[in-house]
């Protein structure tokens, strides 16, 4: 096996499965932790059984899977049960209550949750119904897990969720989301049209429509979230690419909206990335399209390394500094468009001087 392999051995497991039943312990080894790092392994014991190897594993590595797709199994399990608890907290609600991430490819019954790794919730409701929606889940028992002033501040004024929910008896996270970026972030989109295209499931819940999940996905990735290690959301762009690209107009219903919401360079970089990790078939006619709002070549060249040197773990034959550089560099990035430089000065300020002080 290739050194390229050798350290991206989980990727190659995600893309053939069967390649397990050829991997020594070693081998194994590495990738049980990539694995664990990338919050994957219950998606690879699924992988091995669907694709018809399961038996031909070691008996130590069916272990750790079996292990892995009980666990997962289990959470997804108590995933829904929260959501049947948050329904019947908002009994009374009128307005729409949204699955959103893990909650809702669960309850959609999408491809991508299959083995999928899911400790929270996370729901969206319309910024108007927000105070609402938390003094109902307030009055039935959950409890907010941010005290600290400046941090409701945070949450409140500038954030696009309430501070994170749990109930004392389950201690699930509940985040109560108004937007799918922060208010601050200057390609913060009109959330009111996603909401009002959402899909309703049972019980009153809704999840969004195919080509907003997909968008949503690729914010909370390339705009808001941490690309180290992130393999798993780009998986699950591929996934949802893959499955929602069967329906007829999906693709100009996708590129429409994502034009309309003005998330078109996000959209690039996830076209990008999934043909590049995954070889995920796009039409040609979409790529082109998508071309058109990449960045300019400097700005392009330093993504590309900054992202294939952090989308999976360290492994044999990396440069650290270039992982590092790659690390920071997207850190940087994800503040830099979350809030105006002012803003950003003050807030990284405060956070830095507080962890002085628990030092």
């Amino acid at each position: 096996m290739t050194q390229q392999k050798k350290h991206s051995l989980v990727l190659e497991a995600l893309k053939n499965p069967t390649m397990m039943r050829d991997l020594d312990v070693g081998q194994w080894n590495a990738l049980l932790l990539q694995g664990q790092l990338l919050k994957l392994s219950g998606r690879l014991a699924c992988d091995a059984e669907a694709s018809g190897i399961w038996d031909e594993l070691p008996p130590k590595a069916q272990q750790v899977l079996t292990n892995a797709r009980v666990s997962v199994a289990a959470q997804q399990r108590k995933i829904m049960w929260e959501v049947n608890r948050i329904r019947r907290a908002l009994v009374g609600f009128d307005g729409k209550v949204i699955l959103v991430k893990g909650g809702g490819y669960i309850a959609g019954g999408l491809i991508c949750a299959r083995g999928r790794h899911s400790v929270d919730i996370d729901i969206l409701v319309a910024r108007k119904n927000i105070d609402l929606v938390e003094d109902y889940l307030l009055k039935a028992g959950y409890e907010s897990q941010i005290l600290n002033e400046y941090d409701q501040h945070y949450y409140r004024d500038w954030a696009h969720e309430l501070p994170p929910l749990t109930h004392p008896d389950r201690m699930v996270e509940v985040d109560v989301h108004h937007n799918i970026l922060q208010l601050t972030n200057k390609l913060s989109p009109q959330i009111d049209l996603m909401i009002e295209a959402a899909v309703p499931q049972e019980d009153n819940i809704f999840v969004l429509a195919p080509a907003d999940m997909l968008l949503h996905s690729i914010v909370h990735q390339f705009v808001d979230g941490t690309l180290k290690g992130s393999l798993r959301n780009l998986l699950e762009q591929h996934e949802m690419i893959t499955e929602f690209g069967q329906n007829s107009g999906f693709w100009a219903d996708f590129m429409d909206r994502a034009e309309q919401l003005g998330l078109r360079r996000p959209v690039f970089y996830c076209l990008r990335y999934c043909q590049h990790f995954f070889g995920t078939s796009i039409p040609q006619e979409v790529l082109a399209i998508s071309a058109v709002a990449g960045p300019g070549p400097l700005t392009l060249k330093m993504m590309d390394m900054a992202v294939k040197n952090s989308m999976v773990p360290y492994g044999e034959g990396r440069s650290r500094v270039l992982d590092y550089l790659a690390t920071n560099g997207l850190y940087l990035r994800s503040h830099w468009l979350r809030m105006p430089p002012m803003m950003l000065f003050s807030h990284l300020t405060r956070k830095s001087l507080r962890r002085l002080k628990r030092a």
